[in-house]
Order: structure tokens, then C-alpha cells, then sequence
């Protein structure tokens, strides 16, 4: 057990003990304004007050401003913020919220989203609502989560990568339960994770690195082969991009979305506009309308990247996520824009000269497939990676962890989450035996979304409780697993009847 681990678990030792009468009750902090003075390891707390009901509008930063429209939070509650200095480069910036009335004894850590860099108070607030204690970290630095500077801060910052990866939010869930301790007089009774995309891989990285953190995780678009995911976005960028004869525009992409879709939609499924099951949907090139250079690019994506022997490396792209998905995610306006605004170009060019070659010259433009896998790899695949498939510390801490993934992202792959879910079967036993899927099942479940987006979104189903609810088991699925629901209760949508898919 490290030094600073050890001091975490005296302060949680020391809150226990006041909740199990170790001191008298009114040793505890007799209201919020008293957290202020909690005493933690590497802790600062900057602020600690009551909020009454309506008084508080979360702040929107300004890269989210488009999109993000706060409104005033409708409960009473107590917050808290501070600053986490684990190193001296270190400066994990954390806000807990803890409801004044109506405690249901949970607690949930809410993940990040693309680079992160400010608090996800939009993510915040469902969980409040349903009387959970819930905390939110930057992720260790101030920044904008998407945007061509939108990982500038990792430029010689090895420990703020660090605090990026798995730091910021294991310290947060530790500090955030330990004040939670000292409000109530007692520790939650539960906690939980629930997070998409950047918060997907957290909620996988919590599960392999620090097991004992969460009783139940929900992690969406899982991006926990992350090096893998984010050399394959150069790879599908150095391809689609090599020259204008191959690139896939806007109106390619639409042309496609019609023939794809007229092919493979169930009929069930022609109402919605959306692709059913992407894994059974079979494309006649001939149906496309493309050139033989476009039609060479759009097939080498969905086959996914390849190394000089010819074997996958990373799982290509589902059919049904190119209209709209590929309009921004892989191409833009223009051959010209798509350099820096298309998604992949965005993100994975962030990446790679930010984390891995500390080069802002580095572009991906004829982008070697295997050295850049490796040089990721070398550089920070044991910080951002959380591709360990045993579990063995989680499954022995009795903890849950259910993953849905949206049939139409075309950030994520949802292939990549059908295939980590086989390799983790795989490791479990036998992967043909009935029985190994069954011992897999008692502790991991992944749900295919159809015609759903990244995270959400899309013409498919795409609100099913992934962001938790109202505290109730049928439209929360923190709720839902605390009671320990069918998983075919899970799968029922708020707004639409279509199931999600379990797999297998």
C-alpha cells in the first residue's frame, strides 16, 4: 500500500469510526458549512455551504456554451468543492454534492467526457434528484474537452496524465465518501460510477485498478482500449484523407446512410428510420454509387485497420453509424476542414502530439499503423489503458458492471465493445461452454443500443436511464441494479418500445 493511500484510508478509518459511535455523534459536523474544515490527505477544501432550492445555476464553459443550457438546480443541497495536490504538478479540482433531506444512503461518481478539463455539473444533477451524495472531478486540469488545443495541457505534464488516466477519479470517489462520512455520521451504504466515452473508460479503469471503490459501474462507449481506439482514428484519417479522390464527403456519406439503411432495416425497424442489427447487415457495393477510389476508402473503414500482415488490430466501423455519424466524426464540410474539425482528426491528432511524441509539428498525414500503436503503447498505455480482462478484484469485491453501447456511434465502435466483451468471456473459461458466459454474467453485462448514438442520441431508442433518472428502477440504472432487477427490466426504453439487445 503506498504512503498516500494509507493516509486516505486513516481518514476514512477516522469518519467510520465517528459513524460507529467510536465519539460521540456531535463530533460529526453539525452542518455543511463544518466540511469546511475536514481535514484531508493532499486536500484542500475550497468551499463549503448550504445551497437553497433554485439558488444555484451550474456554470457552462465556454467550449460548451452551444450546447450546454443550464437551468437553477431545484433541490436543497450542500456543496462542496476542493482542490487534490497528490504531486507538486498535480491540481485535481472535485465538487460534491450532498442532498440536505431525503439521503438515500448512495453515493455515485459521475465520469468525464473527450479531454475533459472542467466539472460535469450536466451529470450532476439526475443523481442528486434521486437522493444520491454525487461528485464530479476535472480530471486534473482546466481546459476545453474538445477543440484543436483541447490537449495542450498534457504538453510535459507526465503527472497530469497520470491524474487524467485513473488519479483524479480514485481520489475524488475516496475523498468524496470520506466527507460524505462526516456529514451524515455514516458511510454510503452503495457507491456507484456511472460515466460515457472518457467516462466509459474511468468506469472500466476503477473496475481493474481499484475494485474496492464501487459496488456497481455503468460505463458507456467504453473508450478503455484507448490507445488502440485513438491509433485507429489516425489510421481512418490518413486513409480517408490521402487525397480527394478517396475522401468521403458529406454528400457521399448521405448517399450511403439511404443504401444502407434501404438494406439492411428489419421491417420492424423501417418505421424508425434505423438499422436494427448492424452485425447481420450485408452491403452490394454496387448499391453505393461510389467511385472505385471512394468505395475503396469506405470498405477499408469498416474492415477496421490492419497491420502489414493483414491481421484487425482494432474493430472497424458498424454499418448504419455513416448518416449522420461519419459527417462529423470522419469527414466535414470539406476535404479542407476535415484536416482539424472532423472528430477523429481532432482527437486523435490532440493525442498524439500532446501524449505521445510531445510534438505540435507531429501530423498524421501518411500515418504509420504499427509504430504509432507501439510508440502509444510505450508512452501511456499503462496509464490510459484498462484493458485487463480477469476482473479478478472486482468480481471478489462483489461488484457489478453493466455496459451498453450505441449501434449507430461512430466515435466508439460498438463493434470494439462486442469484441472486448468476447476476450473477457474468453478469459473467463471455455468460451463455447454455456457455463463461462454464465459466470460472466453474474458480474458483467454488455447491451447493444440500436440506432443509437455516441453515448446517446440517434433515431434508435436513445434515452433508456444511462443517466440515471428520477431514483426510480425503471428509468435509472443505478436504481435499477441497487435492486437487483432482471436485466430485461434494464432494457426498457423511456420514450420508445424498442429493447436493447442483450449480448450474446
Amino acid at each position: 500500500m503506498t504512503h498516500e493511500k494509507s493516509k486516505y484510508l486513516a481518514a476514512w478509518v477516522t469518519f467510520t469510526a465517528l459513524a460507529c459511535g467510536a465519539k460521540p455523534a456531535a463530533a460529526a459536523p453539525a452542518n455543511c458549512a463544518d466540511l469546511a474544515h475536514v481535514a484531508l490527505p493532499s486536500t484542500t477544501i475550497t468551499l463549503a455551504e448550504s445551497v437553497a432550492a433554485g439558488a444555484f445555476t451550474p456554470p457552462v464553459p465556454s467550449w460548451a456554451r452551444a450546447f450546454m443550457q443550464p437551468k437553477p438546480v431545484p433541490l436543497a443541497f450542500c456543496r462542496v468543492t476542493g482542490d487534490i495536490r497528490p504531486t507538486q504538478d498535480s491540481d485535481i479540482k472535485f465538487e460534491v454534492w450532498l442532498p440536505l433531506s431525503g439521503w438515500s444512503g448512495r453515493y455515485e461518481s459521475v465520469g468525464n467526457g473527450g479531454f475533459a478539463g472542467s466539472i460535469r455539473y450536466d451529470s450532476m444533477l439526475n443523481p442528486l434528484q434521486a437522493g444520491s451524495v454525487v461528485a464530479s472531478t476535472d480530471d486534473g486540469h482546466d481546459g476545453p474537452a474538445i477543440g484543436p488545443t483541447s490537449a495542450d495541457w498534457a504538453f510535459g505534464h507526465p503527472e497530469k496524465v497520470i491524474d487524467h488516466g485513473y488519479r483524479a477519479v480514485h481520489l475524488t470517489a475516496v475523498a468524496a465518501k470520506a466527507i460524505t462520512a462526516a456529514f451524515y455520521g455514516r458511510p454510503p451504504a452503495h457507491s456507484y460510477f456511472v460515466g460515457c466515452s472518457k467516462g466509459g473508460q474511468e468506469g472500466f479503469m476503477e473496475a481493474q485498478r481499484f475494485p474496492d471503490d464501487f459496488d456497481g459501474i455503468v460505463s458507456g462507449a467504453a473508450s478503455n482500449q484507448w490507445t488502440d481506439l485513438f491509433s485507429s482514428f489516425m489510421w481512418t484519417e490518413s486513409l480517408n484523407l490521402a487525397n480527394r479522390e478517396g475522401y468521403l464527403s458529406p454528400d457521399d456519406l448521405a448517399k450511403i446512410g439511404k443504401a444502407v439503411t434501404a438494406a439492411c432495416e428489419t421491417p420492424s425497424g423501417a418505421k424508425n428510420g434505423f438499422i436494427g442489427d448492424p452485425l447481420r447487415c450485408e452491403v452490394k457495393p454496387s448499391s453505393l454509387g461510389l467511385t472505385p477510389a471512394k468505395l475503396r476508402t469506405y470498405e477499408a473503414i469498416h474492415r477496421g485497420p490492419r497491420d502489414k500482415s493483414g491481421r484487425q488490430v482494432y474493430a472497424g466501423q458498424a454499418y448504419g453509424s455513416e448518416n449522420p455519424g461519419w459527417q462529423d466524426t470522419i469527414s466535414a464540410e470539406s476535404f479542407e476542414a476535415a484536416e482539424t474539425e472532423a472528430q477523429m482528426s481532432m482527437y486523435g491528432g490532440n493525442f498524439y502530439r500532446n501524449f505521445v511524441y510531445q510534438d505540435h509539428r507531429w501530423s498524421f498525414h501518411g500515418f504509420d499503423l504499427e509504430k504509432g500503436r507501439a510508440d502509444a503503447e510505450r508512452t501511456v498505455g499503462k496509464i490510459m489503458n484498462a484493458d485487463e480482462v480477469s476482473f479478478a478484484g472486482f468480481k471478489a469485491h462483489g461488484g457489478k458492471l453493466i455496459q451498453y453501447t450505441g449501434m449507430a456511434d461512430s466515435i466508439v465502435t460498438p463493434l470494439s465493445s462486442v469484441k472486448w466483451y468476447q476476450s473477457v468471456v474468453a478469459a473467463q473459461g471455455q468460451a463455447s461452454d454455456p457455463a463461462t458466459l454464465k459466470r460472466v454474467q453474474q458480474f458483467y453485462r454488455l447491451f447493444l443500443a440500436p440506432g443509437v448514438g455516441h453515448c446517446g442520441g440517434g433515431a434508435g431508442p436513445n434515452q433508456f436511464g444511462q443517466a440515471g433518472g428520477t431514483g426510480d428502477a425503471d428509468h435509472d440504472m443505478v436504481v435499477a441494479r441497487r435492486v437487483r432487477r432482471r436485466p430485461e427490466s434494464w432494457r426498457q426504453n423511456i420514450s420508445q418500445t424498442t429493447r436493447r439487445r442483450a449480448w450474446p
